[in-house]
């Protein structure tokens, strides 16, 4: 794997431990994931000076506690990539999520891993590739130097903790595979998929799958309508389609993408690691389908995307101190007060460029991007969960009413061993 894999891989298996009870073997994994985090979340695209203050809310907003924060910025100056002050922390030309993925992989190198945690990367990019069976999963462990009772321990583990989904067949048989088997824009996999299903369900899915490239994102209520029930879990299951879901105190909605709609220029899985694009392309879409538009002068969003990437801000509206605070907690976009044309009040300022770039490409894909607006829309979204925690909780809720309903599709997928 590259850098930039890798370091995605350490940012997804940290995310599973956070949310994991403590699993011992697998802390250079969970310390240099934590530090990637923490590093996405202070940089911008120009070589930037936070105060203690915002470090702080940056970090809690990430889920770094107080206890992990000195001694996760203390790696990070060690490596010469932010510089500390008194007065607060100085990022030092780190301006991607790509060199960001790259400086996570090198924390993690240096740090002495252990062969198991070596192998539970590889067993994920591997099981991403195409679904694999136990004794594929062995030989990972074999690779990497591990006994057989090793590499079994590094299976059950990978699996307990979500590194990588489990499908249990008859027989005993096992298949492992996870939720990014879709985001390389892999047509032959999808065509298996639509092979694994009846004509009235390949109509449904071939109606879905265009209304989603058409669109870039619809809200989950639609797709599902759409579906049917049964369909739709069926197909969430597995990651053909991500959910994402924006929250704030009033209500939680989801949105539908294609996994390969954020890639760039090789996976989703790289380019939008960190979820950022995600979020903000589900928070642009809440705003358009879920809050009024008549606040001043009319503007398509895609423009006001560009002027964004530009490095111009937008504003003054009022609404902006309200709207996408989201976007704020992960160091996506600044607000503060400013002035332009003569108006004064809150303005916002993005500060990671290729993520606006990337939710850009969504919104142009479609429809979304001739929706007529006069700012970018109210979303007033205070949280986001990614489509690897939703398709976790579908799982679950599938896993307990019918534990083979994926079956099918996930054998077609080990056809032809194409990877």
């Amino acid at each position: 794997m590259d850098e930039k894999t890798t370091g995605s891989w350490l940012i997804h298996h940290t995310q599973r431990l956070q949310r994991a009870e403590y699993l011992p073997g697998y802390d250079r994994i969970y310390i240099a994931g934590k530090a990637g985090i923490l590093l996405s979340a202070i940089s911008a695209d120009k070589a930037s000076e936070l105060s203690r203050e915002r470090v702080n809310a940056l970090a809690t907003a990430s889920k770094i506690t107080p206890l992990e924060l000195p001694g996760l910025l203390t790696k990070l100056q060690e490596r010469e990539l932010i510089d500390q002050t008194a007065n607060g922390v100085s990022v030092l030309g780190v301006t991607t999520q790509a060199a960001t993925l790259m400086h996570t992989a090198r924390l993690f190198a240096i740090s002495d891993p252990t062969p198991i945690e070596n192998a539970a990367l590889a067993l994920a990019e591997a099981a991403s590739q195409a679904p694999l069976d136990y004794n594929e999963a062995l030989q990972i462990g074999d690779e990497h130097k591990l006994t057989k009772t090793l590499a079994q321990q590094a299976i059950s583990e990978s699996s307990d903790v979500g590194f990588v989904d489990v499908e249990s067949l008859s027989g005993g048989q096992q298949l492992f595979f996870n939720g990014n088997l879709f985001r390389r824009d892999n047509t032959e996999k999808i065509k298996r998929v639509l092979d694994s299903l009846g004509s009235a369900d390949q109509r449904l899915l071939n109606d879905a799958t265009t209304q989603l490239q058409q669109r870039g994102c619809i809200e989950v209520t639609e797709i599902r309508r759409m579906l049917g029930d049964a369909l739709f879990e069926k197909i969430m299951s597995v990651g053909l389609f991500d959910i994402n879901v924006v929250s704030n105190p009033q209500e939680e909605t989801g949105f539908v993408t294609l996994p390969s709609a954020f890639s760039k220029f090789s996976t989703s899985t790289v380019d939008d690691a960190f979820d950022l694009a995600k979020a903000f392309v589900s928070s642009i879409t809440y705003g358009m389908t879920k809050s009024p538009s008549h606040r001043g002068r009319i503007e398509f969003v895609a423009a006001l995307i560009r002027t964004l990437i530009r490095g111009e801000p937008i504003g003054p509206v009022p609404a902006i101190a309200q709207d996408y605070r989201i976007l704020e907690v992960k160091g996506v976009v600044q607000v503060k007060d400013g002035a332009k044309n003569g108006r004064k009040g809150p303005m916002m300022w993005l500060l990671k460029r290729e993520v606006g770039e990337l939710a850009l490409q969504v919104i142009m894909q479609g429809d979304a991007s001739e929706q007529s607006l006069d700012a970018l829309p109210s979303a007033a979204v205070s949280r986001y969960r990614g489509p690897e925690e939703n398709q976790q909780i579908v799982r679950k809720k599938q896993v307990k009413e019918s534990p083979t309903v994926t079956n099918d599709i996930l054998r077609v997928l080990r056809t032809t061993g194409a990877r």
